[in-house]
């Protein structure tokens, strides 16, 4: 019948069915090894595009902003500041760092992919990896050659001490991946590891864009850095390579309240001659707030002896020859106190072993102006360092009196409350050829370095200025 004939197909197939052998598992395992080898290979495919256009991208002409533009602040830190300030004032401080730096690990992870130096020559380099082109930027130059030609500063901005303590980012920060800067400071470092003060220890100040930490000097130590920096040895500036961002290493005493005196001393020098002959320049931190024992080098005698300990551990090691810097405090507003910056500086010069100063380091006490609102944070936060914008005066005066006490004569690298082009100009025309940013940062973003990197141009060429060395102690010749 019809109705039969309709069905038979249909019974056809399950008699078929029920007779089939089964699937052996052989042939789904070749299958799920086959599906697994084709997503790894297309996934090998878009990880291998992707870098090698990020690589091609990095060696094209970076362009910088044009410094005729009125704006004081980019798009991108706009941005930052409105969306993601908000967010990261909700968040512990210290978890806030390590999560940055640890970003920043991965990221250089990938980004190194792109460095000849760092991999190894490949085949098709000259295509996929070319050499970096210079950067084009308009107006008037920033690039900078000091202690007669040895270090070049493409710009005279850089990542301030405290932000990278252990030189975990030091490729990234070598090779230019954050637009504008010109060199980065790591640290500090001490001869022993350290586990710093107890938490908290890490607070911030948002309605003053301000920090105050008593970190305490926690790091992994000089040896665990200074063999991490010997695997960095190939990002080294060297004739016939790219151009590097130089290095600077700050060293400070071990946070113990047991090491003092000559222990003190000598705690200092290990570091030096373990950490120095991986540094462009060094920076002996003598004016940490934050030690143990609340004591630092800022005094005649101590100071005296450090330096000349310095200048024997130096001259043991020919390698080692990187210019010093020296790292102040911010004194206070008074006779007294710009006295004894002057003071700290004579010994410095008079030991034959300071090429330069570091001006100045966060303050201890809280005579800064701050908001009504930040001074009762500011209370409940307890003792701490203090940096950011409220600091930007009063260091600025330091570099005045430093500049004037040494003549103009050597670097200063400006430190404190730098944020924007304005504050950068403000201490470059105090006497700094370089200036650093950490607090800034926080509240500005990795894009600040940009926005400075075009503003400063601007107000060079407001001022009459082809160069920012024109530029550096200005404020000096025109009193």
């Amino acid at each position: 019948s019809s109705r039969f004939k309709f069905g038979a197909p249909v019974v056809r197939r399950l008699v078929h069915a029920r007779h089939r052998p089964a699937l052996s598992a052989k042939p789904a395992a070749t299958l799920m090894a086959s599906s697994a080898r084709r997503f790894a290979l297309r996934s090998s495919a878009v990880v291998g595009a992707t870098v090698v256009g990020a690589a091609y991208v990095q060696r094209l002409p970076r362009r910088y902003g044009d410094h005729r533009t009125d704006k004081t602040e980019g798009t991108l830190t706009s941005i930052y500041r409105r969306f993601v300030v908000p967010v990261i004032c909700k968040t512990d401080p210290e978890w806030a760092h390590k999560s940055t730096v640890l970003a920043g690990v991965i990221f250089q992870k990938v980004r190194m992919l792109a460095e000849p130096d760092w991999t190894g020559p490949l085949p098709l380099d000259w295509l996929l990896r070319p050499a970096p082109s210079p950067a084009i930027s308009s107006g008037p130059s920033l690039v900078q050659e000091l202690f007669g030609g040895r270090l070049r500063f493409e710009t005279p901005f850089g990542v301030a001490a405290g932000f990278d303590k252990n030189a975990e980012l030091v490729p990234l920060l070598r090779v230019g991946a954050v637009p504008g800067v010109g060199f980065a400071e790591v640290g500090s470092i001490s001869d022993l590891p350290a586990e710093g003060n107890p938490r908290p220890r890490c607070f911030r100040i948002p309605s003053d864009e301000a920090v105050i930490n008593r970190m305490g000097l926690n790091n992994q130590g000089s040896v665990a850095v200074a063999e991490r920096l010997k695997g960095f040895a190939s990002l080294a500036n060297a004739p016939g390579k790219p151009h590097r961002a130089p290095l600077g290493i700050n060293i400070a005493k071990t946070h113990s309240p047991s090491i003092l005196g000559d222990a003190a001393v000598e705690d200092f020098a290990s570091s030096f001659e373990r950490l120095a002959p991986h540094a462009d320049f060094v920076v002996l931190n003598v004016s940490c707030p934050n030690t143990a024992e609340g004591k630092t080098f800022e005094e005649r005698d101590t100071l005296g002896a450090l330096l000349a300990r310095i200048k024997r551990a130096r001259a043991a090691q020919p390698e080692a020859n990187a210019p010093i810097f020296v790292k102040v405090s911010p004194p206070a507003d008074t006779d007294e106190g710009r006295q004894k910056l002057r003071e700290l500086v004579a010994v410095a010069q008079a030991s034959g072993t300071v090429d330069g100063f570091v001006v100045s380091n966060t303050a201890g006490d809280r005579d800064v102006p701050l908001s009504l609102e930040g001074k009762g944070l500011a209370a409940s936060c307890g003792k701490g360092g203090l940096s950011g914008p409220p600091l930007r005066g009063r260091s600025t005066a330091a570099i005045r009196e430093v500049y004037r006490a040494t003549g103009g004569r050597v670097p200063i690298i400006g430190v404190g409350g730098v944020d924007s082009a304005e504050a950068a100009y403000e201490k470059i025309r105090a006497g700094a050829s370089l200036v650093e940013v950490y607090t800034g940062m926080v509240f500005r973003g990795p894009t600040v370095f940009g926005d400075m990197h075009v503003g400063v141009r601007r107000l060079l060429e407001r001022d009459g200025f082809a160069c920012v060395a024109d530029a550096v102690g200005a404020d000096h010749r025109q009193a």
